[in-house]
């Protein structure tokens, strides 16, 4: 099967000039949920970064379904690779200001909110109690999280970049945000790539990458 994703090669240090990881490249494939292991200051965060251009990477290929992104094309890259971050920041305004902001801008292209998909994330995740109107400053860590990844499958991006969607999420709500995840990487013409740290989940998984080296047949 061709790659969905052919990005690369990645380099990055950490604040004290260490190697983090050097000459990576990452590759996924249509259709595919992989999680990217591997240990605490490995660089995982910083690499998932890179891939989608919200940190600085060098000399840099990015394709997507056999199309080149220059670097002057990066808006358009995340646009299509778009990143749910592990902090899951919220923009200053209304949860639904938060869930809109994305479809006003000159990427959407004229697209607009999928108002049945919105409610059935919304409901899926546990958060259908809570209006538009409420201000996202007052939403606990775990909303946060669950908004946040809501906020990525309802502007449905070819891929999605998921760094710890779950963290701080219970069991019941962490099973549904992660069915979804799978749901959504399954979908012709998609992926997804995440850092997870429950074991069900990562097994559940189609591909394993382990920053470092390979682990489950993909790239870095």
């Amino acid at each position: 099967m061709p790659a969905l994703v052919e990005a690369g090669p990645f380099s990055a240090r950490n604040g004290e000039g260490r190697q983090l990881f050097d000459g990576v490249r990452v590759e996924l494939g249509e259709g595919q949920l992989a999680v990217l292991d591997g240990p605490s200051g490995s660089g995982k965060s910083t690499l998932l970064r890179q891939l989608v251009g919200l940190e600085t990477a060098d000399g840099v290929e990015r394709r997507l379904a056999g199309e080149t992104f220059e670097p002057s094309s990066l808006p358009g890259w995340r646009a299509r690779v778009t990143l749910v971050a592990q902090d899951a920041p919220m923009l200053a305004g209304t949860v639904g200001d938060n869930l809109r902001f994305a479809f006003a801008q000159r990427a959407a292209a004229g697209r607009t909110v999928d108002e049945s998909r919105l409610a059935e994330l919304m409901s899926a995740t546990g958060l259908a109690g809570i209006p538009e109107s409420r201000d996202a400053a007052t939403l606990s860590g775990g909303e946060r999280h669950r908004l946040a990844l809501v906020r990525g499958l309802l502007w449905d991006p070819a891929v999605l970049v998921a760094d710890e969607p779950m963290s701080g999420l219970d069991t019941a709500a962490a099973e549904a945000c992660f069915a979804l995840l799978l749901d959504f990487a399954h979908r012709p013409d998609h992926g997804a790539l995440c850092v997870l740290h429950d074991a069900t989940q990562k097994r559940a998984a189609d591909v394993r990458l382990h920053l470092g080296g390979t682990a489950g047949g993909g790239s870095p």
